[in-house]
């Protein structure tokens, strides 16, 4: 996200770390680009092919390129999960799907979220029992559990669809 926000604002971007980006994606990628895993291709996960393919996005890939379009479905069919680490990546892939997709997502997300958040003494409108996964609430506890709940629920005003406008206008350049 850093080096296309850079990009789009006309920084100077490293094209050996877009190179090296596109590189190490490849060397994970399974399923022709749909799935990812963490050091190699050989065990693909849902989190890490949520993060997988909105980097692919952020690095250029189109709206309907197949892989992107298969590995989409496949997470949107199993749904939000409740882990907040795979959830906070593929609302933003959803949110940047946009259409049925990702108002099919944001309703099932929103749904959990609301009936997770705690109505208790001072812990009131914060996440943390009934979330789990990954570097979640077990991890590391109730701020970075509300923080990314938060991020989820505010995903249409911190991130512009990449889309529309200038961010698919111009690739980087390899």
């Amino acid at each position: 996200m850093a080096l296309k926000s850079g990009d789009m604002a006309h920084l100077q971007v490293n094209r050996l770390t877009v190179m090296k980006t596109i590189e190490f994606l490849n060397s994970v990628q399974s399923d022709d680009g749909a799935g990812y895993g963490y050091t190699d291709n050989s065990r693909s996960s849902p989190t890490l092919s949520a993060v997988g393919l909105l980097l692919r996005m952020y690095l250029g890939w189109k709206k309907d390129n197949p892989a992107l379009v298969r590995g989409v479905e496949k997470l949107a069919k199993a749904g939000p999960t409740g882990n907040v680490y795979h959830d906070y990546y593929a609302t933003q892939l959803m949110h940047h799907m946009e259409g049925e997709i990702w108002s099919s997502w944001n309703a099932k997300m929103k749904k959990i979220l609301l009936e997770k958040q705690s109505t208790n003494g001072h812990e009131a409108g914060s996440w943390f029992d009934g979330l789990t996964g990954g570097h979640g609430p077990e991890a590391v506890g109730r701020l970075y559990t509300t923080s990314m709940a938060t991020m989820m629920l505010e995903v249409y005003y911190r991130h512009q669809p990449l889309y529309r406008g200038q961010s698919v206008e111009k690739e980087f350049k390899e």
